[in-house]
């Protein structure tokens, strides 16, 4: 079985249109017809309903098995292919929240010998929504991520690492900079600045919002934590932040909890496919950086 012929099944299913797929992956449309005949002859059936004019598109029962079966296979031969390259390229990606990123940092001793092992990874930086995406599709080994609540993938390991509160973040010039506790339908008519859809701080504020009618705007998004807090320093805006973001040496900001029936918890997992063989730089990477959180 040819490989390449799945891949133009598959794409035949989505696309439905032989020229499209032709045109894809710059082949002639009678090669997308040949391949899909060697599929039938293959399995022995018909995949696709006959349609000599090929204006319209429907799959037999047993092109819908198929396709079933590829929605698993394919993605699981690509992310074999991307694994084999960075073996055979001797590094492994990981990756990291910017703000879980920097919160590691922040208790690693300076001078740790065992600090190398940062060097024998491929960090990525990118928010913890972007992050799953991308280790879904098997463009990294492992990463670190951040969820609303707990979560289940069937095909991640997952470990739980720690929990982090939402809080609320501004100048310690705002207004509401001394409350000690702040429920979000105070803050309804505040200008937030959040992280944007690659970031799980989105979502939280989203879920929030809906809780009180949609009523709070966004003024700003950014995918720029430095940016963020530098707004929120100018005084320009209030933030949604969670708590590992907030290092205790910030004198211009402040941070405060969210009331009971709005509270927001963070989880942050360690997270990779089941399909990927972690090797031993990365499992020692891990081992550092989960005793340092235990013994925190």
């Amino acid at each position: 079985m040819n490989i390449k012929d799945f891949e133009y099944f598959y794409s035949l299913t989505q696309l439905q249109s032989y020229t499209a797929v032709a045109n894809k992956f710059a082949i002639s449309q009678p090669s997308v017809s040949y391949a899909v005949k060697r599929l039938e002859e293959e399995f022995n059936c018909k995949l696709i309903a006959a349609d000599p004019s090929h204006r319209t598109f429907s799959l037999t029962e047993q092109g819908e098995i198929l396709l079933s079966h590829l929605k698993r296979i394919l993605p699981e031969l690509s992310s074999a292919h991307k694994e084999i390259n960075r073996s055979l390229a001797h590094y492994s990606t990981v990756g990291f929240p910017p703000m879980i990123m920097n919160y590691l940092l922040s208790f690693i001793p300076e001078n740790d010998d065992k600090a190398v092992l940062f060097q024998k990874i491929r960090p990525i930086r990118r928010g913890s929504v972007e992050l799953l995406r991308l280790l879904e599709n098997g463009d990294l080994d492992a990463s670190f991520v951040a969820t609303l609540g707990s979560f289940s993938y069937n095909s991640l390991n997952l470990r739980r690492l720690f929990s982090s509160e939402v809080f609320v973040v501004m100048s310690k010039s705002h207004p509401l900079a001394d409350k000690e506790v702040l429920s979000f339908s105070e803050l309804i008519d505040e200008s937030f600045i959040v992280l944007d859809q690659h970031f799980i701080h989105l979502k939280a504020f989203c879920e929030l919002n809906q809780k009180h009618h949609n009523k709070a705007e966004i003024f700003f998004q950014t995918d720029d934590v430095n940016l963020l807090k530098q707004m929120l320093r100018k005084n320009i805006g209030i933030s949604l932040l969670a708590d590992f973001a907030f290092p205790n040496d910030e004198e211009k900001l402040v941070k405060i909890p969210l009331s009971k029936e709005d509270n927001i918890i963070f989880y942050v997992y360690l997270a990779s496919l089941k399909s990927t063989i972690l090797n031993e730089d990365v499992l020692s990477f891990f081992d550092y950086t989960i005793n340092f959180l235990e013994e925190k």
